[in-house]
Formats: C-alpha cells, structure tokens, sequence
C-alpha cells in the first residue's frame, strides 16, 4: 500500500510518499529541504472500505536524513497531539488498528 502525504512544511506546500507512518508520526520520502522544530501540517486521504477518510495531521520536522552530498533523501515528522483535533487523531488510529499487521513499511 502506498500513501501520499500533502504537506506544509514551513510555508511550501509538497507532495510525496509516506515510508513509515504511526500514531506519533510518519516517515516522509522527500527531497524537501528541511530543518528540524519546522512546522508541518499533513493531509492524508486514508483507504477505507466504504471509501478514503480524510485527516489532518499537525507537528514538526524531528529529523532530517541527507546524502553524502548533503540533500535531503526523507524526514521524520512528529506529530503534536495537542493541535491535532481528535476526530483526526481518531482517524488516523482507526486506520493504524486496521492495517497493523501490514503496517510495518506502508
């Protein structure tokens, strides 16, 4: 399963794929410069059944993996319960119950 995250990050706006993604945050494939403590606001369009349930994800950039050369390959984002409403926050658990098992590397 592949899913793709719509981000802010600071005041860009991108679009990539989510290697890693948990309660506490996600692991963003991306060649977006970044430093870590930036603020990060994820959309994500979630595989349901009856169709996608959508969340809103708020936190900041934890870490910041690079290249020998210095650019950016991924980050690690963390997300900040207290600015995350509940509804996505329970969204986002329901999906995690759901898909455990084959949640390992999304």
């Amino acid at each position: 399963m592949t899913l793709t995250a719509h981000c802010r990050i600071g005041t860009r706006f991108i679009r990539d794929a989510i290697a890693d993604l948990s309660q506490g945050g996600l692991y963003l494939k991306t060649r977006e410069p970044a430093r870590e403590g930036t603020p990060v606001r994820v959309a994500l369009a979630l595989p349901h059944d009856d169709g996608p349930k959508f969340c809103t994800l708020v936190g900041c950039v934890a870490r910041v993996d690079r290249d020998p050369r210095g650019r950016a390959l991924g980050l690690g984002v963390s997300f900040d319960e207290a600015q995350t409403g509940l509804y996505d926050r329970t969204t986002l658990s329901a999906f995690i119950a759901r898909v455990q098992p084959t949640l390992a590397r999304v």
